[in-house]
């Protein structure tokens, strides 16, 4: 024994650990502690350990970063937005195995520099990928005064719009009208579509992006679009799906084709069909879970067919 070396007893230990004083007897029993004292008890009924050893323990066990569900306190926002935000490679979190289990764990760091990150996205809410105000939209092609195309809307580091002209000026996105450009097609204002899911793309951008772009935006309208700018200059695309009765370039359908990470895109004799992957799976609920799911998807402003998809993959990781 050193007498040097600073002794608490169970009940302190187990409060270091945050756990019960059942288990601390559990860890010795497992050889993961070991007591000062070989005999099992030594002073007022209890064991005596090295605070240091307990420290040591404590590290071993403890979690490796930040749960979603800590996350989504921490934040104020549901779980399932959380996981959105991983899936879409916003926020950083890599699956650890804890407690017999994986879970996704996100570092103090990271959660730091999301934070900031989201907060910045909330201060420009509403400056959706989409301006219903000029009827732009994020990556569209304009034509210029003299009738040139391949002009497009871009964004700066600052999230903040402006036109890219062919002959390399950068056009405010407020000058855009005054200096005489148009866009090369109007954008739709199409219906909601009724088709569950949506086809999910990841692009990188170039010049077959942003005509890409402009085949969906004239097909779709923006209400069955959805953009997200990613991590490591990646734009996350969703679009509902679809039947394009157009001829498609074929450099542009292979950047479709290429860019789909989930659902299906292929040519048909009409023209190009775009699915998504969803199959029914038809349930019946409580009517107060059903109630509560609502209020969440409500708060998380996402359908309860997403709310309960992003639960479902957070529960089954490896799909």
């Amino acid at each position: 024994m050193d007498k040097e070396r600073e002794m608490i007893t169970t009940n302190e230990a187990a409060e270091v650990l945050k756990v019960k004083p059942s288990t601390i007897h559990k860890y010795v029993k497992q050889g993961e502690l070991k007591p000062v004292y070989e005999d099992n008890w030594h002073i007022d009924n209890t064991k005596l350990f090295y605070k240091e050893d307990v420290e040591e323990l404590k590290k071993k066990k403890g979690k490796p970063g930040i749960t979603t569900g800590e996350a989504s306190k921490l934040l104020g926002l549901h779980t399932a937005t959380i996981f959105q935000y991983i899936q879409q490679g916003l926020l950083v979190a890599e699956k650890k195995l804890y407690k017999g289990r994986e879970f996704y764990f996100i570092t103090p760091e990271e959660l730091e520099r999301f934070k900031s990150f989201y907060e910045e996205q909330k201060r420009n809410e509403g400056k959706d990928f989409y301006y219903k105000d000029t009827n732009y939209a994020w990556y569209q092609e304009f034509l210029s005064p003299e009738g040139k195309d391949s002009n497009f809307l871009l964004l700066n580091k600052e999230l903040q719009p402006y036109l890219q002209t062919q002959n390399g000026e950068q056009i405010p996105y407020e000058e855009i009208a005054k200096a005489g450009y148009k866009p090369v097609k109007k954008i739709q204002d199409i219906g909601y579509k009724t088709q569950k899911g949506f086809a999910k793309f990841e692009f990188t951008e170039c010049h077959e992006f942003y005509k890409a772009m402009g085949v969906l935006y004239s097909n779709l309208g923006p209400k069955n679009i959805k953009v997200f700018l990613n991590k490591e200059n990646k734009i996350t695309v969703e679009v509902k799906p679809i039947l394009i009765k157009e001829d498609i370039p074929a450099n542009i359908f292979s950047i479709l084709e290429e860019s789909i990470i989930e659902g299906d895109i292929s040519r048909r004799l009409e023209g190009v069909y775009i699915d998504s992957d969803l199959e029914v799976l038809a349930i019946a609920i409580p009517s107060k879970l059903k109630k509560k799911i609502r209020e969440d998807a409500a708060k998380s402003k996402i359908t309860i067919e997403e709310l309960v998809i992003s639960i479902l993959k957070e529960k089954y990781r490896q799909l």
